[in-house]
This record gives structure tokens, C-alpha cells and sequence, in this order.
């Protein structure tokens, strides 16, 4: 968020509270009213002369974090399971086919590329390691034996490691490096079957459908040990040119601000631009939603620039429609020109090179989703990403017009189901921020013209918006 300049950063946010419904409140009412003191929910102590300020979505935030304290939790099951069940269907009411947003991976495609590999990996998932082991001899059979079953696969990795370090040129060798090899897949198809419940050959097409990312990551991984084909036409990052990825539903996803250091960082402290309201309360809500997500981008393996993305309903006497809005582009430190000492040339020279994909690929994501208009915020935490956006296109539109679809009840009920059971930590209220319908990003524009704002036109036409001429009062 930017600084407070001449008035204090004071946006419309949206909500739903219990009793209530849901409803559009300023930043501070919302504080005043709904805030809790972290020290209430013990994230902080209370502290002689520190300054007590009360934060929103704090009980949700807690839960959330608690939740995904163990690495290997991911909420996408969840949140998936629980949209399926949501009464709203994209595509008979909006004509929008939702599953592209979900996954860049086709469950069909996945499903495809199993096939072909699977005895391979049902050969490489026997659960009986330890015979394998035995019968390699390479490793004694006393300390294989002293080995728990949950350790062995790493322990014996281990060992097997330090003898090939140790090892003068010999024929044994070649049967090692066989060895850590198998290890290897073995543990990685063990870590993707605890993440999908079952061995990645059964995997049902629901299952798939849910987890198509996360299952091409592996195959990618694994396609170093074994041969795997059709991995080549697998959608995940391999360190080369321009690549893509959805953020992924686990604790790396409330570390993802830290990364760019923008307003949505952890801690303030973290932040880039020391200046800005920090807002990482709203990071809780995204990651419960379906209908929100955060696109990673890489150049050449390092992960440069997010896009924070969701469909959006707009109202408007033109006619209404779903457009995908691009919420907000955040860049790390390294990705930007604005930050003395930080900026990567090697990067920057490229920059319109790599953000003309960026957009190439929502426009894509887009297509596949049968949108056929979308713009853009053009505020970001980056000097030269806002350059490029205001010389777009540009639609005026009255954030009143913007709708997110459902207002949060779908993330209120979502909440209060998954953490029924904690009684008194069930949060009876959530907040979320949405760029695009902030009128305090640029207030020097925004409050001239009552809430009317202008966005970068990706895809459509800037005469869908409010005429000019009506803007300026002719």
C-alpha cells in the first residue's frame, strides 16, 4: 500500500460478519470495531510502551498458521473440496469454466503421462525398502535392521553417501549411485503420497484434478531418475526463460510477501518500503479462496515477480460481466529499479521481455477460462512494472461496479467449517483487501473523481467503462 503522504491510508475494504452479512467498511472502522490486540491471541506480549494496535483477521490468521506449522500440510484439498460443494457454478451462471484457475496442469494431461510410466513407478513405490536395501548388500545387514522404518529411506541415503565419499575407484560405485537413485524416487513418491492420501499410479481423477501441479512438480523431479514420457509437456518451472507457477496452498504462501518484500510481508520489518501500511492480515482469505490466486513468476529458475489474480463481477450500464482482474504486481527486491543498491541489471534489461509474457499468460488463463476482458491495478510496489501499465489502455470504471462474487460469505462458512472445533477461535468475522477497488492507492485521482478509477486494459475495449467526457463533467 502506498504511503499516507498528505492523508492517512484510510481504504474500503470488504467483509463479512456474523450477524451481519457482508459489508464494505473503511480500514479503520473495521479496526475499531472487529480488531483484536494480538497479545489477545498471544502473537505478541504486552509490552511497556509499545504502541498497542489492534489487527483484523487475527483469530483466522492464528488458526491458519497453527495449522500450517507442519511443511507438509497443504490447504488445497480443502478449499477444493469445499468450492466443489459451494452452490455457486461458474458455468452455468457466468459461462466461466473455473478448473484452468485452479491448476496449470490438466488433470487429463497428468492422468496421460501416469499411464505411461506406471510400472515403473509401482515398482519404485514397494513399501518394502528394506528389503531392496538387503538385498543390494551394500549397507550391513545389522544396520539396516537398527534402522526405523520412518528413517530409513533418509538414513540410508545417508550412508550410502558418506561410502561413496570414502570410496577408492571400484565397480561398487555404479551399484551405489543405482542405489541413492532409487532412494531418491522412492522418497519423493512417498512425499506426493502423503500429500494426495494414496501411490500417485491410483490416484482417482478427482485426486488429479486436485493436486494436477503439485503431481507434474513431482514427475518432473522424478523424471531425472527414471524415464518418464510426456514429461517434457508438463506445465512447472525448469529454471529456463520465463516460467509460471500458482502459489502453492501451504506455510510458503503467508512467506510469499517476505519474498517480494511488499505490504503483505509477515512482519513489517521485512517490507522493502519501511513507509507502507502493512496488510498481511488479508493474506488469510486469499489463501482460503478458491477464487484468488497468486501467480509466480521465474526467470531462469529464480522467482522475480507474483501477480495476485481473481474473476470479478462488474455491474455497469454497458452491460455486466466477469472480467479477471490482475489485482496486484509485486517484485522482489532484485526485480526492481526503484530500490538503490538492489536492482539486478541482468534482470531489469529484460524487464518489458518478461512482463509481456506475464501478461501473454494471463491473457491465456483468461481465454481458457472463457474471459474475454481484463485489467489490470495500476499500482504495484515497482517503479518502472506502474511505468508500463499507465501507458496501456486505460477503463474507467466506479469501484463500485466491482463485485467479488459471493462477498466472503463462501470464505466466512469455510472458516467457521474448518475450525469448528476449536469453540472459542472459530472467527465470527473476515476482511479482505482488494486493490482494485481501493480508492486510497492514488488519492490525488481517485478523490477528484468520487471512487471512478482507472485501470490498464489488457484485454477488451476501454470504451466498455465510463465515458471521459462524464468523468470531467462535460
Amino acid at each position: 500500500m502506498p504511503p499516507p503522504d498528505r492523508q492517512e491510508y484510510n481504504p474500503n475494504i470488504i467483509g463479512f460478519v456474523e450477524d451481519k452479512g457482508p459489508v464494505l467498511i473503511s480500514l479503520h472502522e473495521a479496526r475499531d470495531i472487529y480488531g483484536k490486540l494480538p497479545s489477545a491471541y498471544k502473537l505478541m506480549p504486552l509490552k511497556k510502551g509499545r504502541q498497542n494496535k489492534k489487527g483484523l483477521n487475527l483469530a483466522l490468521g492464528k488458526l491458519i498458521s497453527e495449522k500450517l506449522k507442519d511443511s507438509n500440510v497443504n490447504l488445497k484439498k480443502i478449499v477444493f473440496d469445499f468450492f466443489r460443494n459451494w452452490h455457486r457454478d461458474w458455468k452455468d451462471e457466468f459461462g466461466i469454466n473455473i478448473e484452468p484457475f485452479c491448476s496449470l496442469n490438466t488433470p487429463d494431461r497428468i492422468k496421460e503421462t501416469i499411464y505411461r510410466c506406471r510400472k515403473e513407478l509401482s515398482a519404485i513405490s514397494d513399501p518394502d525398502l528394506r528389503s531392496f536395501l538387503l538385498s543390494g548388500r551394500l549397507i550391513r545387514k545389522d544396520i539396516l535392521n537398527s534402522i526405523p522404518d520412518q528413517n530409513l529411506a533418509e538414513s540410508a541415503e545417508r550412508i550410502l553417501r558418506k561410502r561413496l565419499k570414502n570410496l577408492p575407484g571400484t565397480n561398487k560405485k555404479a551399484s551405489i549411485h543405482h542405489c541413492i537413485n532409487r532412494i531418491q524416487a522412492y522418497r519423493l513418491l512417498q512425499t506426493i503420497k502423503n500429500n494426495i492420501a494414496c501411490d500417485l499410479f491410483e490416484a482417482d481423477y478427482q485426486t488429479l484434478t486436485i493436486y494436477a501441479d503439485e503431481i507434474a512438480k513431482t514427475l518432473f523431479t522424478l523424471s531425472s531418475h527414471i524415464d518418464i514420457p510426456g514429461v517434457d509437456e508438463l506445465a512447472v518451472v525448469r529454471g529456463q526463460g520465463v516460467e509460471f507457477e500458482f502459489a502453492a496452498r501451504d506455510i510458503t504462501y503467508l512467506m510469499l510477501g517476505k519474498e517480494t518484500g511488499d505490504c503483505t510481508a509477515d512482519k513489517p520489518p521485512f517490507q522493502a518500503d519501511q513507509d507502507i501500511e502493512n496488510i498481511y492480515w488479508t493474506v488469510f482469505p486469499w489463501i482460503l479462496d478458491r477464487n484468488y490466486q497468486i501467480l509466480k513468476i521465474y526467470y531462469n529458475g529464480s522467482f522475480i515477480m507474483k501477480a495476485h489474480l481473481l474473476p470479478l463481477f462488474i455491474h455497469h450500464e454497458s452491460g455486466d460481466k466477469i472480467i479477471l482482474a490482475i489485482d496486484a504486481v509485486e517484485a522482489v527486491r532484485a526485480f526492481r529499479d526503484d530500490l538503490k543498491g538492489f536492482g539486478r541489471e541482468d534482470l531489469l534489461e529484460k524487464k518489458r521481455e518478461i512482463f509481456k509474457k506475464v501478461l501473454e499468460k494471463v491473457v491465456t488463463l483468461g481465454s481458457l477460462m472463457g474471459i474475454h476482458d481484463i485489467y489490470a491495478e495500476k499500482f504495484s510496489n515497482t517503479k518502472w512494472v506502474r511505468d508500463y501499465l499507465n501507458k496501456l489502455p486505460e477503463i474507467f470504471l466506479h469501484v463500485r461496479s466491482l463485485i467479488k462474487i459471493d462477498e466472503l460469505e463462501d470464505l466466512f462458512l469455510l472458516s467457521k467449517d474448518m475450525f469448528a472445533e476449536m469453540e472459542n477461535m472459530v472467527p465470527k468475522e473476515i476482511f479482505m483487501e482488494i486493490q482494485m477497488k481501493n480508492t486510497s492507492l492514488l488519492p490525488g485521482v481517485t478523490n477528484k473523481s468520487k471512487g471512478i478509477k482507472a485501470f490498464a486494459v489488457i484485454k477488451g475495449s476501454p470504451g466498455d467503462g465510463i465515458p471521459m467526457k462524464k468523468i470531467i463533467g462535460i
